[in-house]
């Protein structure tokens, strides 16, 4: 079976950043993000998944997940996040290169709200 993608269905500009490590005035370390350094933004099919909300230690946590359809690159990580134009960050939980035929990337994201 074929897996296509039309190019009409690649409309939603993502961003990846990847984990860095800044330092502040007084040297003290700290994590960071900033754009991964080969083609940051692209476009992309996003479809969202059915979230769920789960209490642990009394603390309410929803997550989210998030379907990504991308055109291919070999470069992604899945310590890498994705940033959407309203400035939410979903961690990339997973990087399939669909049926391997350099065409296409599905990636798997979550979000994660409320106190872990």
């Amino acid at each position: 079976m074929e897996y296509t993608v039309n190019a009409g269905d690649l409309r939603t500009s993502i961003t990846f950043q990847q984990p860095t490590i800044t330092s502040d005035a007084g040297g003290a370390q700290k994590p960071g993000w900033a754009n991964v350094s080969t083609n940051p933004t692209v476009l992309a099919r996003c479809v969202m998944a059915h979230g769920q909300e789960v209490v642990t230690s009394d603390a309410l946590k929803s997550s989210q997940r998030m379907v990504v359809t991308i055109r291919h690159r070999t470069d992604i990580q899945t310590t890498w996040r994705i940033v959407m134009a309203d400035s939410s960050a979903w961690q990339i939980i997973s990087v399939d290169p669909i049926q391997g035929r350099n065409r296409y990337v599905e990636l798997v994201a979550e979000r994660v709200k409320g106190t872990v």
